[in-house]
């Protein structure tokens, strides 16, 4: 599988994913021109974009991809709370709240949506499995923690916004609290890591760091040591 970073941070979120047949887009935070020229200007085979909840750094341009023919996944919650049109919009059906969400088929795609603690009407995060290379791929990103454990994980998008010793003193900051409180830590993404079954995994990528938070050379430098795994920050 394939792993392209388009945009990543507060300034717009967008990655594309490839296994060989089908391709996905993960977040639509940008402006669609700026997708169009990540996608080398083809949207062929693009079955999907997957988006995780409605800030705009996640889903600016799912009204101008569904025009311009993609489809784009959410919950109904996330597509209520970003106005998304109708036209191509798809829903993940909610099985009870704060529990998980139906698996859906999109190409050779299999996707998995659970539920995830952020400041947002309903966010999700992504398993995905590709039928194609018989790999899985986590994406995680705008969480405080994972509810969930996964085995067999190939690869790993998951979010490192910031060390908790740049952050000190939250309660004087309200920003900073908001942050400690709606994203991941390189703390918790080194837990959330350790806990899970990485026996199988091919490289982690680091997502959604903090321009002025977090350090790219040191977490992954961090998470290479307590995992032995292959690390890059996108």
């Amino acid at each position: 599988m394939k792993i392209k970073t388009i945009g990543s941070g507060s300034s717009g979120n967008c990655y594309l994913i490839d296994d060989g047949q089908t391709q996905l887009l993960l977040e639509c935070g940008l402006p669609i021109k700026k997708i169009k020229a990540g996608c080398d200007y083809d949207f062929s085979r693009v079955a999907a974009c997957l988006i995780t909840h409605e800030h705009g750094d996640h889903a600016k341009a799912a009204n101008d991809l569904m025009r311009a023919g993609v489809d784009v996944w959410m919950t109904e919650g996330t597509a209520r709370a970003a106005g998304a049109d109708v036209y191509r919009l798809k829903l993940f059906k909610q099985i009870r709240p704060n529990d998980c969400y139906f698996t859906e088929n999109i190409g050779t795609f299999t996707i998995l949506a659970f539920p995830v603690h952020h400041d947002a009407a309903e966010p999700v995060g992504y398993l995905i499995h590709s039928g194609a290379t018989d790999e899985k791929l986590l994406y995680v990103t705008d969480t405080q923690y994972i509810d969930y454990r996964f085995r067999g994980l190939n690869y790993i998008m998951v979010e490192a916004n910031f060390s908790s010793e740049t952050l000190a003193d939250p309660d004087n900051d309200p920003r900073r609290h908001r942050l400690r409180r709606t994203h991941m830590s390189i703390e918790n993404t080194l837990k959330m890591l350790q806990a899970n079954d990485l026996s199988k995994c091919k490289r982690i990528y680091l997502i959604h760091l903090s321009q002025t938070n977090a350090d790219a050379e040191e977490f992954v430098r961090r998470v290479e040591t307590e995992t032995g795994v292959p690390t890059s920050a996108a």
